[in-house]
């Protein structure tokens, strides 16, 4: 198993448990950490445009700068009034995005992820969500 399968199946059984929101930013900051560590997941990423955002997790407060395409991914801890378009969701909305438990179709067509910035940085999101889904079935 590799770093970043741990990880997936780390935040999978935090899902599967009670909530836990405190855990929530640290569970995905490790996701994301492993992925950028990931020769799949960085070839997926390869052709989707170069973005960044805040992501926000509204029910604990925190924040994750996130930055992604053109073949690299970064995140790291940040404040919720960070730089960058900013981008909300529920701790349990993110890991089920990140270990891929919930689709991004799902989160994005149903208003469980909400862009303060605007659609654009939205479509940019679904994108590398969905490129990451698809680097993690291979």
């Amino acid at each position: 198993m590799t770093r970043l399968d741990d990880a997936i199946q780390a935040a999978r059984v935090a899902a599967s448990s009670p909530p836990n929101p405190a855990n929530a930013r640290d569970a995905a900051l490790a996701i994301l950490a492993a992925a950028a560590e990931d020769a799949r997941v960085i070839e997926s990423l390869r052709d989707v445009r170069a973005g960044r955002a805040l992501l926000r997790f509204t029910d604990t407060e925190e924040a994750i700068e996130f930055q992604a395409g053109d073949g690299r991914l970064h995140a790291e801890a940040a404040e919720m009034k960070g730089k960058g378009p900013k981008i909300d969701a529920t701790g349990a909305t993110w890991l089920g995005l990140l270990a891929g438990t919930l689709k991004p179709w799902l989160a994005f067509t149903r208003g469980m992820v909400v862009a303060r910035a605007g659609l654009t940085e939205l479509r940019w999101l679904q994108q590398v969500a969905e490129r990451l889904q698809k680097a993690y079935e291979h």
